[in-house]
Order: structure tokens, then sequence, then C-alpha cells
């Protein structure tokens, strides 16, 4: 290593040594050892003079654009001290079970230590503080303390872009620097700053994690104490699992394989509080064990060349569902809160619905693949039910990226089972057990329903989703109570269009900037594809949205349906 930095033979300084053992370069080498081994000796002069060529240069750089500091009353903007200390063990207690970026004793030694003069705050830490607590502030109990964070969460998060992407700063390529990427990719998530760019950002972490050598085990770059070990283990995967996600989620390759790095997976043991004997919940070691088949089926599942084949599809399967039982039972066994229970549950179950996802609808047409339907609503449902964890929702009514799951492949599966079969000849226990199971999808289409609404109400603009969801609810339930389904869905469309735009309005009145009048012209900016509401002749191609592709023409969706 140089410093904080790992180089292949491709860098100039690797370029020296393989010059060591000529002859011609002896009378160099001679006066280099000179120079570093006898700094007092007859040389000291230019060591002198050299030294303060660096001292020089480091005062030129100072006065570079990037160097600058952070906003000097950013620290003003902190909520009172045991409102930090209660987000901050919140924080470890939730998203820390699961993305493990720091040493719990540690940490809260530094934080306890720093904000007793949070202006004299090194910046690095400061920031962690700052996107801890905007990742958590949507979660806490106090809705006041929920909007006081969001309020400023947007600020600390391009603050902290700000001091990251500062051009030709190599004193980011820090662990702490790390940290804060890795935070500051969690907190856009869970408030939607550029939530469906989080890969591009994620490729970038993981490159800078890669120059720092955490691809490479702590074992190979010389000696480190255990601790220090155990933590760059645990940011690479860290990092690992945000790219593989955010990979998932964007339909893009993962741009790495199994063979590309050598960092060994981190300890299973948990962080012990000395002053509490408090232990943390660590499922870190369970997802790692599993990132070898994500990575496949990511790639798999986004490859834009050819469809894989029905037997590749069932052998990435089977290694999907035995990851998603060795969770199931980790859950078990340690007992954790049901935040880190569910975002657990979230990262591993949708990889076999993505997977099993065109298969399953394909199914409707071809009995083949009624394996890829079974498994698909399993996960659906799985999905869906974390609505029932209060805490977790919370983060997935105003989050984006992986936490805006259920509006796609999930809610749709479940909402194409109410067309499944009608017409098929079955036993009369056979549609009992149908009716018995309709009661489960029913329940869980209307929780999608006022899912996309609560997102409405939390910031999401595309109300689109919103309306497709309630004019499946209003077919199904009109095929249910036998009434005509085109009228059911013409009344339900105005009205939830009504709605959605009420909701809107009233989200706009609480913003000062924006006036009445550009919210009842519409600016001109009407979307021509409600225009006669094409969506009662069947085309929903007008539910795409620049954030949300729902192309159901690929998919046949409509007559299958």
């Amino acid at each position: 290593m140089s410093k904080t930095r790992v180089f292949g033979n491709g860098h100039w300084m690797n370029t020296f040594s393989h010059l060591e053992a000529l002859t011609i370069m002896e009378p160099i080498g001679e006066l280099y050892q000179a120079i570093t081994r006898h700094p007092n000796g007859p040389l000291n002069p230019i060591i002198e003079t050299i030294a303060e060529c660096k001292i020089l240069g480091r005062r030129i750089k100072s006065q570079y654009p990037s160097r600058s500091s952070l906003p000097a009353d950013i620290h003003q903007s902190l909520p009172d001290r045991q409102l930090v200390d209660e987000l901050i063990r919140l924080y470890f207690s939730t998203f820390e079970t699961c993305y493990r970026i720091f040493h719990y004793p540690s940490f809260v030694m530094e934080c306890g230590s720093s904000l007793n003069d949070a202006e004299a705050c090194e910046s690095s830490l400061l920031l962690q503080i700052l996107l801890v607590i905007a990742i958590t502030g949507p979660l806490h109990e106090d809705e006041n303390v929920r909007n006081n964070v969001s309020a400023k969460a947007h600020t600390w998060i391009h603050t902290a872009q700000t001091w990251l992407s500062a051009p030709l700063e190599k004193g980011r390529l820090t662990l702490r620097g790390i940290q804060v990427h890795c935070l500051l990719l969690l907190a856009r998530q869970v408030h939607r700053v550029g939530a469906d760019l989080i890969w591009i950002s994620a490729g970038s972490l993981m490159r800078m994690a890669m120059q720092m050598g955490l691809h490479q085990d702590p074992k190979y770059l010389g000696e480190m104490n255990p601790m220090l070990k155990e933590t760059r283990r645990r940011l690479w995967y860290t990092i690992l699992e945000l790219n593989l996600q955010a990979a998932l989620d964007s339909g893009m390759h993962p741009m790495i394989a199994t063979g590309d790095w050598n960092t060994e997976p981190p300890s299973g043991e948990p962080d012990k509080d000395e002053g509490s004997n408090r232990e943390s919940i660590n499922f870190q070691p369970i997802l790692c064990k599993s990132i070898p088949v994500r990575l496949q089926a990511t790639r798999v599942i986004n490859c834009l060349r050819e469809e894989p084949s029905y037997d590749q599809i069932l052998h990435i399967g089977n290694e999907l569902g035995t990851a998603c039982r060795d969770v199931a039972v980790a859950i078990t066994r340690t007992s954790p809160t049901q935040f880190a229970a569910s975002l657990c549950t979230h990262m591993i179950r949708r990889f076999p619905l993505c997977l099993h996802y065109s298969f399953a609808i394909k199914a409707r047409a071809n009995p083949l693949y009624t394996y890829s339907r079974h498994v698909g609503v399993e996960a659906a449902l799985d999905i869906v039910s974390l609505l029932e964890d209060d805490l977790y929702s919370r983060v997935l009514r105003c989050g984006g990226g992986i936490f805006r799951d259920i509006i796609t492949r999930a809610a749709m599966l479940i909402f194409l089972e109410f067309g499944a079969d009608q017409e098929a000849e079955s036993s009369m226990f056979a549609k009992k057990r149908d009716l018995a199971r309709q009661e489960i999808l029913l329940r869980d289409a209307r929780s999608v329903v006022q899912y996309a609404k609560d997102r409405i109400w939390h910031g999401e603009t595309n109300v689109k989703i919103y309306i497709f969801f309630n004019i499946m609810m209003a077919q199904v339930e009109a095929r249910l109570n036998g009434v005509p389904e085109k009228e059911a869905i013409s009344r339900t469309l105005h009205e939830s269009v009504d709605e959605a735009h009420a909701i809107l309005k009233e989200m706009v009145a609480r913003v000062p900037d924006v006036t009445s009048s550009e919210v009842d012209s519409g600016s001109g900016n009407k979307d021509p594809s409600l225009d006669g509401f094409g969506v009662l002749d069947g085309d929903f191609n007008w539910v795409h949205d620049g954030e949300l592709d729902f192309d159901f023409s690929d998919f046949q969706v409509l007559s299958q349906w």
C-alpha cells in the first residue's frame, strides 16, 4: 500500500521497483538511500529543501476551491444532543444490521467527544453524524422530528455529495470517506434524492474502495490491528451489497465478478458496547454467503443480449431459495428487531421475485412455467407484507430505490392473480381454497393501493401509478361482485385522478415558491396520454414514467389478465 491506496503494476509508482536490480541504477540507489536513511548527514540541506518544497506544495493545494471546508454554519443544523444520541442508537438497531459501516463502540465514542464542540468537529465525522440522522430521522416516532429532519436532509445530502465530489481530492480516499459515501447512498434512497441513479454512484464507490485495496483481504496488506481488518472487510461487503441492490433496481450489470476480490467475509461477532452490555444484530455474514448467486442472478435478469433458458432460471432460483431459507433461519435464531428482520428479508426476497417475474407472466399461457408463477407470487406476498411493519413501512412510503420495490413487480403479480384460471374446471373444494386465497390477495391488493396513495402524501409525484392500481383494483372488485367492468373502471379513473390532483395541490400549497395559478393551469404541461382516457381502450402504456417503466406490451399483461 502507498498511504491509503493500493496500486497494480500498471501504476507509475511501480515502474521503479523493476529497475532496482539493474547495475546502472546503483549510483542513484545509493544516493537515494543516503537521503532517506541518514537525514542528518552531509545531504541534510537537500532534505530540508525537499521538505520545504512539500510544505509549499501543500500551501498551494490548500488554495484550490475543492479544498474548501464544509459550510461554516453546518454544525448549527444538528438537532439537540439527546435526539442525536437517540437517532444514532436507532441507526445501529436498523440499517447497520445489514449494511455494516461502523464499529459501534468506536463511533459512539468519537461522536460523544466531537459533539461537545461540534464547530471544531472533523468534516468527515460531522458528515457521518448528519447522514446517520438523515437516514433514521424518518423512522422516529415523533412526527415533528420526522418533518424537521426531512426538511434538512436534502441540504445535508447535497453537502456530503459536494464534499465527496470535490475534484482531485485524494484526501477523500480514507475509510471515513468510504463510510461517508456508503451513508450517502443510503440517505439518497431514504429521501429519494437521485435514487434512480444510485447504480452510477455505487460504481464510483466500488472503484474508490478498490483503489484503497478493500477488495484485497487485509492479511495481504501488511500489519493491521484486528479492528481495522474487520472494518475493511465490513465496508467491502457493504459496498458489494449496495452495488448489487442498485444494479438490480437500475436494470444494469453489477460490473464485478466473484474473481475480482479475495476479501474474506467479516466475522459474525457482534459489537459489544462495554457500557451497556449491548450486542448488535449482525445479518451481514448471512447476506455475504449469497452474494455470488445474487450477482449471477442480477446478470441474468438484466442481460440485454439474450433471454436465459428456463433451466438456467430454475438452477439459479434453487440457489436463491436456499439463500432465502438460510436468512429465515438466521432471523428466527437471533430474534432481531422487526425492522432488521424486514430489511434483511426485503434485501434477499426481491431477487427470486425479479428472476422469476417474466416466466411467472408467461405461466398464464404456458403451464410449463407454473413453478415460476408460484415462486413469484409468494415472493410478492412476502414483500408486500413488509407494509405491516410500522417502522419499516415508514421508509417504504418515503424512500426510493429498493424502498420503492412494492409498486413494481410485487404489485403486478398480486393483481394478475385475480384473473387466473377463471374458466378452468375445478372441484368444489378447489374453489373454496381459491376463495380463501383470494381474501389474502384482496387484502394485499388494497394495501398496495393505499401504499401508492401514501407515497404521494410523502412526496411521490408519479400519480399515474396510484391511478393505475386504483383502476386495477376496481376491475378486480367488479369481477368479484359481478358488475360491469368498464363502468367501474371509468368511474374509478375519474375519482382517482381527482383525488391525486387534490393531494398534489395540497402538497404544493405547502411550498411557498409555487403559485396556485401554475397549479391550476398546469403551466402548459398537461399529459396528453390522459386525453380521452385512452386507458379504457386497454392501452396501459401511458403508465410509462421516467422513473418507473411499465411497458406492459412486452409481457402482454392485459391480454392475459
